[in-house]
């Protein structure tokens, strides 16, 4: 499948390659299957979050396996080290963005977290 992206934390132990999803009209992210973890490019979220709870709700799902946090957790695009923010607007929810391209790393649980804040 072209243009797959390395996941951001499974990157740590084994190459794993996140999948395409579809999430919602003209919308598609990047999510793996094994620690559930999701990378959204810059305008992802918000268009994710013009879209509404209902489509982020089947791509925010628990993966094969708990997620072994990578402490150096870099971008899978342009390889720049994300920096963590809690945005007291979304709920004090801890994201991961990278500070080069603008993407944004979801851990499993982070992405309804936002949406439900959003609301």
């Amino acid at each position: 499948m072209a243009n797959q992206i390395q996941c951001v934390d499974c990157a740590l132990h084994y190459e794993v390659l996140m999948d395409k999803t579809m999430c919602g009209p003209g919308l598609e992210v990047d999510r793996c299957k094994r620690c559930g973890g999701i990378w959204l490019d810059r305008d992802e979220m918000i268009r994710l979050s013009e879209l509404g709870r209902f489509y982020a709700t089947g791509l925010d799902k628990p993966g094969e396996v708990p997620a072994e946090k990578n402490p150096d957790r870099k971008c899978p695009h342009c390889k720049q080290t994300l920096a963590a923010k809690k945005v007291e607007k979304l709920g004090n929810v801890e994201l991961d963005e990278c500070p080069k391209c603008g993407g944004v790393w979801c851990d499993h649980g982070e992405l309804m977290a936002v949406m439900q804040a959003l609301e």
